[in-house]
């Protein structure tokens, strides 16, 4: 089946707005209250709950992350493996192509720490990220590397809840919340890039950059306000 279709049967299947879900499963595999749903309201964090492919919650306890392609050493890691990486936090606003936002402390590593155990050759630039949920995305090594890029495991004081991604996410601050996947389960380091299944799908609505362009946002931490942005990572407010 090709992206394309793949994509809109997924969403026309109740998959909602493409942020990241969690695995589908046939109806034989149990209850659907660990489904994580999408939301139309913002949640106590001052998020929608966005999902490609709803789905059951990944369990963090068999949950794994492998990353092959152009490295010196694949790797397929376990989440207490991710936990003893060294750890920052960063408050950065998540902006929403849908026009809003929310700002979160985010905890977690920068990828440089990660890429570090799976040694890159040196012809890796770009990396295809793969996602529960048969959500994928390519993004450039060099905005992986972005001092302001992080890997997140928590938010807000908290571990990162499935419905936001967990047990790994990606947030990119100066990009729409389409190229911050959730639910990330692979990392394959390449030299070819591509677009990732929205901006494949959708090239008008998902651009393949995914920058944040200048016009107005309206942020959920600032309930009825609408706010002037210049593009780029929303650092004003």
């Amino acid at each position: 089946m090709k992206r394309r279709r793949f994509v809109e049967s997924a969403l026309l299947a109740g998959a909602g707005a493409a942020l990241g879900g969690g695995r589908p499963v046939s109806s034989a595999q149990g209850s659907r209250r660990n489904w994580i749903i999408p939301t139309d309201t913002p949640d106590r964090f001052h998020m929608k709950v966005m999902a490609f492919n709803p789905g059951p919650a990944p369990d963090p306890r068999s949950w794994e992350l492998t990353i092959d392609g152009l490295t010196g050493t694949p790797l397929r890691l376990k989440l207490a493996d991710l936990e003893r990486l060294p750890r920052i936090t960063q408050s950065s606003r998540l902006k929403c192509v849908q026009c809003w936002s929310g700002r979160v402390l985010w905890e977690g590593f920068r990828a440089g720490e990660l890429l570090t155990l799976a040694r890159p050759k040196p012809e890796a630039s770009w990396v295809r990220i793969d996602c529960a949920d048969r959500y994928f995305d390519f993004v450039k090594m060099d905005d992986l590397l972005h001092a302001r890029t992080l890997f997140a495991l928590g938010m807000n004081g908290e571990a990162l809840g499935p419905e936001h991604g967990a047990p790994l996410r990606l947030v990119i601050p100066s990009k729409y919340g389409y190229r911050s996947s959730k639910l990330i389960t692979k990392l394959t380091l390449t030299n070819t890039g591509g677009q990732g299944i929205v901006a494949d799908a959708w090239p008008g609505y998902y651009s393949p950059t995914g920058d944040i362009e200048p016009g107005v946002d309206h942020p959920f931490d600032f309930p009825g306000e609408t706010r002037k942005i210049a593009g780029g990572e929303i650092t004003e407010y």
